[in-house]
Parts: structure tokens; sequence; C-alpha cells
């Protein structure tokens, strides 16, 4: 999207917060570093807007992240990273919450992630029915998901496959893990579908689809959490349940975070990066089930 030019037609502050909402959410690293370069040649309204952005990537890692963006369909963008032709490279597929985003704008988000190291898949679900209903326009529930990135993604290139999902995308990721061998998949305040509100879903929409897939798939050796900021108390009480009803699940309690979804309050607590390192990519998971930032 030309971010600017949207910007430079916007007539009220709504038509302005609308592309700012949606900049944030599909822009990458490097999108974000150039828009901000170029900021003088932006709204004044919007110029203390893109210099928060480029502060919160900076504040996470540094240098900026060299992720190149594409779309592979309807709420489905794709973050190659630099690793080099031949390397060993991971890919992250991240489920969003009801928000569009990883409770953080994108571009922050992936700067916690190194782009030598992996590639990205960032989903969203546009009816916010938490992909029970899969993705409209590109994949009708979550086996169809896995077929159609296999088809759309040289998969054979990666050494090691994570799926991580904030708030209703966290109960999608530990579901879709396993039918694509994942070695982790993490859930960031995450929870039941039963519990969600779901507003303008279908009445005959299936709540319990994830456990049909589960019980009709192999058992796989996925590793399955559900983390939680130790200070939220819904966060604990849900990703506590969703963890009873996955099983071979275990929680793990994100110490001094007080949030929603975890990712906000690793950002807060500068341990983004090193949280998405250690515990998605690396699988460093604390043996008392508590990680400190």
């Amino acid at each position: 999207m030309d971010v600017a030019a949207e910007l430079a037609r916007c007539e009220t502050t709504a038509d302005r917060y609308r592309v700012q909402i949606e900049a944030e959410n599909e822009l990458s690293p490097a999108e974000i570093a150039a828009l901000h370069a170029a900021a003088s040649e932006l709204p004044e309204p919007s110029r203390a807007w893109v210099d928060k952005l480029a502060a919160m990537c900076r504040r996470i890692r540094d240098p900026i992240q060299p992720f190149r963006r594409r779309a592979l369909g309807p709420g489905v963008s794709f973050l190659e990273g630099s690793a080099a032709p031949g390397a060993p490279r991971a890919l992250v597929v991240a489920f969003t919450g009801v928000a569009q985003r990883m409770m953080l704008p994108l571009a922050p988000f992936l700067q916690g992630l190194p782009a030598d190291r992996c590639d990205v898949v960032v989903l969203r679900d546009p009816n916010r029915l938490a992909f029970l209903a899969g993705l409209p326009g590109y994949a009708p529930d979550l086996p169809a998901l896995a077929a159609r990135l296999a088809a759309d993604l040289p998969m054979d290139r990666y050494a090691g496959r994570y799926c991580i999902g904030a708030s209703s995308g966290g109960a999608a990721a530990l579901a879709f893990g396993p039918l694509v061998g994942a070695r982790i998949a993490l859930s960031l305040g995450g929870l039941h579908p039963r519990c969600m509100a779901l507003r303008g879903a279908p009445a005959e929409i299936d709540r319990y689809v994830f456990e049909r897939l589960r019980e009709a798939g192999p058992r796989a050796a996925t590793r399955l959490v559900c983390a939680h900021g130790a200070d939220f108390l819904r966060d604990c009480v849900r990703s506590r349940l969703l963890a009873m009803t996955v099983p071979g699940s275990e929680v793990l309690v994100v110490r001094s975070v007080a949030l929603h979804g975890v990712v906000a309050g690793l950002f807060l607590r500068d341990a983004l990066a090193r949280f998405l390192e250690q515990v998605l990519l690396d699988g460093a998971l604390p043996a008392d089930g508590a990680w400190q930032p």
C-alpha cells in the first residue's frame, strides 16, 4: 500500500486512523523504516505516528530486520527473511487475534524475530471467527490451509516449522501445529473458541472443530504450550482452561507481565526478541514452567 498517498487523500481524522491501522497491520519493519525516512512528506498529523512505530522497532532490535513482504492471498502475508540460499531456515506461522495483529503492529512484532533465521506467514481472519472457518478466499479450514501453504511455499527448504497465535488466534495455532509437523505451537493468552463472543458468527459454526481435527489426525510430536502473563488474571484462567482441553499441552507463565496476550507486556519489558528466540524458535522452556523477562 502507498501509505503516503492514502494519507494525503484523507479528509477526516477517522480516515487517517483507518489508513494508519491498516498500515500497522501490513507493513514490514523495512517498510516502516522507509516510511519514517520520508516522514517529511507525510501529512503533519501522521509524522508523530510513524516516529512512534519506528522507535518501537528500534527498541526491540537493531538493525531493522529485512523481511520482504508479499501477499499469498486474502489475509495471508508472507514475510521472507534474509537467510542465504541453501542456509537452514525456519517457518513461523502466526495466527492474529481479533484486531488482526499479534497484539502489536506487525513491524515491531517481526523485529522480535531474526530475519536470518526464519520466514514468517501472518494470517488474519477478517470475519473474526478465530479461524474456525479457515481463511475466506484462501482456505476453508485448517487442513486446507496446511495444503495451500504447502502449495504456495517451498516447504522442503525449512528445517523446522513453528506456530504462534495471540488471543483468539491461540487455539488455532495449537490445532494447526500438528497438521504441519511444527516443533512447537504456542498460544499467547489464548482461549477456547467456546468462550469467545464471535460477534456475527453463524449459529451453525462448530466451536469444537479443533477438537475434531485432533481426534481425527495422528498424534504428532508438536510441543503444545499455553502461555499467559503471570499478572493478568483473565489470561491465567483462560490459558489454563485451554490447556485442559488440549491433550498433551503445558502451561507457561510469563512473569512480570500484566497485559493480555503476553506480546505487548514483553515489549514493555524489553524482552520480546529474547522470548521469541528462546521459547518459540529454540524451544528452551524453563523446567519450572515460568519464564522470566
